[in-house]
């Protein structure tokens, strides 16, 4: 019997999507090429607003009891010395929001652990070459299972395969981005100097640094630089703080007693995007749909409300498509119309992180402007979709802010 749905990739999008799906009486096999979600590189900041989609998926207890702090803001440091330290806004009852610290090594089993226990079958080990095709509709997919060959049809694919997604590419979906061709370069240490409770950024000359507190005494750090700048010359976590100095002067003193924990990992080139995310027969999720990059922090957030998306219009396509494959244009409209907005915030953001005197003079208009500072961090924080803001109403404050001195 054909399964009804088949996710490829049990990351947070496939994972998520597969439990959703399977709570709603469809079957469903979870694949990924892994025995168990393997290590990655990643910020691992999770929003106030992805906090709340783990809530509403009944782990994120669970994921508070493996030591997660809470993370109450942002701080960004300028190459000049400005800095800008903003907490995510109450909500509407005045309680605080938080993001968490969440460790890929905690969040993905439990993600898997809840597609299973929700009726997932779980299918590790298989290497996806490519879809089953006929008549301009995905019908299946083709790889290996055990260095055999394997194929599993479905009625719906659900492509959640990473940046380098072989749905997205089977189906000529994926494009790189212009001109955000960064690398990532990044790993575990103990000892930093930083911030207890909060993301701290170190803007620099098109590059910049992370420090995620991820656990007490532990820190996330990853730099981020164009091509070439310097992700191939380092290799050992000695290189990593060594070229810390180059990107902001404060970072050499915040490692002075670091010692790593672990080895370092490298990714990219980061940004990508997908022309299309829905098709008949298929569609895309997490970053195999698209990614932009890591400042902002919306990787695990962008993964878990695609799922979300994915498993409504997956579901309700499915039943009501009959035998054939379901079409899901409608997924498609969804996720523009909920990550588009936020995408275009995030873009301005990169190109003032890629102008460090206009970083420096952001940060100094928005010096004392709170309400400004909270609003754009609710957009950037999924605190509420980013088209409910009012992008212009923000925009044009924003930019009033930024013609006012003082």
């Amino acid at each position: 019997m054909i399964p009804d749905v088949l996710v490829v990739g049990a990351g947070p999008a496939g994972s998520a999507a597969a439990a959703l799906l399977a709570r709603e009486g469809f079957q469903v096999i979870l694949a990924d090429k892994s025995q168990a979600p393997p290590a990655k590189i990643c910020g691992e900041y999770l929003s106030p607003g992805g906090r709340r989609i783990l809530r509403d998926l009944g782990i994120l207890e669970a994921l508070e009891r493996s030591g997660a702090p809470a993370i109450s803001g942002i701080t960004i440091h300028t190459l000049s010395g400005r800095t800008l330290a903003a907490e995510f806004p109450p909500d509407p009852e005045g309680h605080p929001c938080l993001g968490l610290a969440a460790r890929r090594e905690f969040l993905d089993p439990l993600l898997l652990d809840l597609a299973r226990q929700s009726g997932a079958v779980f299918l590790p080990g298989l290497q996806a070459s490519d879809l089953i095709l006929a008549d301009g509709a995905v019908l299946g997919v083709q790889g290996r299972l055990e260095g055999r060959p394997q194929e599993i049809r479905a009625r719906l694919v659900i492509g959640a395969d990473g940046r380098g997604s072989v749905v997205a590419r089977r189906l000529g979906a994926v494009r790189p981005h212009r001109w955000l061709e960064k690398f990532a370069v990044g790993g575990y240490f103990s000892g930093v100097d930083r911030a207890a409770g909060r993301c701290e950024i170190f803007v620099g000359r098109r590059a910049y640094c992370i420090l995620d507190p991820v656990a007490d005494g532990l820190t996330n750090a990853a730099s981020v630089e164009d091509r070439g700048d310097s992700s191939g010359r380092i290799r050992t976590a000695e290189d990593f703080i060594g070229t810390l100095g180059r990107i902001h002067p404060d970072l050499p003193g915040r490692f002075a007693r670091a010692r790593p924990e672990g080895g370092l990992r490298t990714l990219g080139p980061l940004a990508h995007r997908a022309e299309r995310m829905g098709f008949r027969g298929a569609l895309l999720a997490g970053d195999a749909a698209g990614f932009l990059d890591p400042f902002t922090g919306e990787g695990i957030y962008s993964a878990l409300r695609s799922a979300q998306l994915a498993a409504e219009h997956a579901a309700r396509a499915l039943r009501q498509c009959g035998d054939g494959p379901p079409d899901l244009q409608s997924y498609d409209t969804a996720w523009r119309r909920e990550f588009l907005p936020k995408w275009r915030i995030c873009m301005g953001i990169q190109h003032a992180v890629r102008r460090p005197f206009l970083a420096h003079w952001i940060v100094g208009r928005l010096q004392g402007r709170r309400a400004l500072a909270q609003e754009i961090l609710a957009a950037v924080g999924d605190l509420l979709p980013a088209q409910e803001l009012g992008l212009g109403r923000l925009a044009l404050r924003t930019f009033r802010a930024l013609r006012t001195r003082g």
